[in-house]
């Protein structure tokens, strides 16, 4: 064998190696990405849970959440500004999570049901007569969420 071939044969190995390892980069990539994906999600999740944590965590706070879904009125200054920051702390959550969803993720079947998740807590906590005239006051600050709310809202309403 001379030296030609020699080289030859290590740039061909050399070659492999490098394909193995971009291979393997990519891969180890790809796998990062998924991760970042998910502690997002499990952080719009963690949003959450506390909000069905200070919903829940007294019998005072869910009568507030009760009468203000039924009226908006029935409630003094107190306990609107009460309903009004639970709802907020709601409607930024879900624009996070609508966001990263969007940013993060190509179209097709997750990014469908993160969507559908996301219409379903909608429909779950601004399908009352109190809470859509909240919605209708703070339509204006949540754009990128504006048209999947009104959107549910409105195929909710008959």
């Amino acid at each position: 064998m001379n030296w030609e071939a020699a080289g030859t044969i290590g740039e061909i190995v050399g070659s492999i190696a490098v394909v193995i390892s971009l291979v393997y980069v990519s891969l180890q990539i790809r796998h990062a990405n998924k991760q970042s994906e998910i502690d997002s999600l499990r952080h719009t999740w963690d949003g959450l849970n506390q909000i069905c944590d200070r919903m829940s965590e007294s019998k005072e706070t869910a009568s507030i959440i009760n009468r203000g879904r039924n009226a908006l009125g029935s409630l003094d200054d107190d306990e609107r500004l009460i309903f009004e920051h639970i709802h907020l702390r709601l409607l930024n959550t879900l624009e996070s999570w609508y966001l990263q969803v969007i940013q993060t993720s190509r179209p097709g079947p997750y990014q469908e049901s993160q969507i559908a998740n996301l219409e379903g807590i909608v429909a779950g906590y601004f399908d009352y007569p109190g809470s859509r005239d909240l919605w209708d006051d703070l339509r204006a600050y949540f754009d990128p969420i504006a048209d999947i709310v009104d959107s549910k809202l409105s195929s909710g309403a008959d």
